[in-house]
């Protein structure tokens, strides 16, 4: 079984569970261990492209899309996902610090199993309880 289709299976596994389990750290590095390996496009914005196309695991991964390429540290995604995690709940305000692409950051954690959307004000996405 391929890594993606035995991604797609977990997730699936846990769709059909009563209640989710809370999404952690490590979904988030299997979820760009399957990003990097398939090159699946993740849609931002403004960049409806980008793919991951290095990951350097605990280290770095490179972002390319047709507007361009750049790295993003991996502990820049960490302290992100930290602060989703502290949080309960994100927002693309909450992840502006120069450098960490905010839009991807949402685009990624919205692909984390057990994670969902909500809309009011703003788009943000919500840990379950």
């Amino acid at each position: 079984m391929t890594r993606s289709r035995a991604l797609s299976t977990k997730q699936a596994a846990r769709t059909n569970t009563p209640a989710s389990p809370v999404p952690s750290w490590a979904d988030v590095e299997e979820l760009l261990d399957c990003l990097a390996e398939t090159r699946e496009p993740i849609p931002i914005p403004l960049a409806p492209t980008t793919r991951i196309s290095t990951y350097q695991r605990g280290g770095r991964i490179r972002l390319e899309s047709d507007s361009g390429s750049n790295w993003l540290a991996v502990d820049d995604i960490r302290e992100c996902w930290e602060t989703f995690e502290r949080l309960g709940k994100i927002r693309r305000q909450d992840v502006l610090d120069p450098g960490r692409c905010s839009a991807f950051m949402i685009a990624l954690f919205r692909r984390v199993p057990g994670v969902t959307e909500r809309t009011g004000k703003d788009l943000y996405l919500v840990m379950p309880s």
